[in-house]
């Protein structure tokens, strides 16, 4: 008897959907469900629980906190869309009996996601240090105003920049705030660090596609206030002048299970409407 792991987000069509594959599955595996977004007090698995597959019932949120969660131990993940843009969690529930079958038989296809350490220091302080699976974004509070910050990669001076914040993305979140940020879309497998500023002062300052093998380092300036770092939107910083953000490549990857039903590039199709106004020859 395997254990395994199904997080849904707090729906009611969610909710049933995970009742209904717990139910299945019960007979065979030891299955522990939780609820993503659950604010009250949480269960805990049983103390020897090792699960083999977590099943994500939601959206792109309820992926990235079971991947979080669960995931970041190279335990997979099958993500199942019941939100509204689905560009991680890519199988619909249509096909998820098919997509069990096959990643409880080990035949899936598996993709594997670079993740970022993300280490911030004050002075000699380690505050904090975290993996992110989509990207990690330092801005400032309610007030919109420029804050300055300073690139370094290799340990020299390479940007200094004035902007609403930064983005450090990977490619799996290159679709995410960092497109919105007019950042560029990054294919999934590529070994890179995307670094985009939010509405910089000057048209000069574009996104920057960097090695992983470069560590990079970010210095909030030391007349900037109200200033947090967050990760993957679920961690959340305040940050003083003077601090040190490091991102750095994470020996952690991802493994989500590859939907075979839909590829990367018809997902920028159907979820981002990219193409839709080619031409035919």
């Amino acid at each position: 008897m395997s254990d395994l792991v199904i997080v849904h987000k707090n729906h009611p069509e969610a909710a049933s959907l995970a009742h209904e594959t717990a139910t299945k599955l019960s007979s065979a595996h030891r299955v522990f469900v939780e609820i993503s977004d659950f604010e009250g007090v949480r269960a805990k698995p049983p103390a020897d629980f090792q699960p083999r597959l977590v099943i994500s019932l939601g959206g792109d949120g309820t992926l990235l906190y079971s991947s979080r969660a669960w995931g970041l131990d190279g335990t997979p993940i099958l993500g199942v869309n019941l939100g509204n843009l689905g560009f991680l969690a890519e199988v619909e529930p249509v096909w998820l009996d098919e997509l069990l079958a096959s990643a409880l038989d080990e035949s899936a296809s598996i993709e594997t996601r670079q993740t970022l350490n993300i280490d911030v220091t004050r002075g000699a302080e380690k505050l904090s240090s975290f993996t992110v699976i989509n990207d990690a974004v330092i801005n400032k509070g309610a007030l919109s105003r420029i804050m300055n910050l300073k690139l370094s990669m290799a340990g020299s001076t390479f940007w200094n920049f004035r902007a609403d914040g930064l983005i450090l993305a990977t490619p799996t979140g290159s679709t995410a705030y960092n497109l919105s940020a007019g950042g560029p879309v990054v294919y999934h497998s590529l070994n890179v660090v995307i670094v985009t500023p939010i509405c910089p002062f000057t048209l000069s300052s574009r996104s920057l596609i960097l090695p992983l093998d470069l560590e990079l380092q970010v210095t909030v300036d030391q007349d900037a206030t109200d200033a947090h770092l967050t990760g993957d939107g679920q961690v959340y910083l305040p940050l003083n002048p003077g601090d040190l953000i490091r991102v750095s490549h994470s020996k952690t990857a991802l493994r989500l299970i590859a939907n075979p039903h839909r590829q990367y590039f018809d997902a920028l199709k159907l979820k981002l409407g990219f193409f839709n106004n080619e031409r035919q020859y």
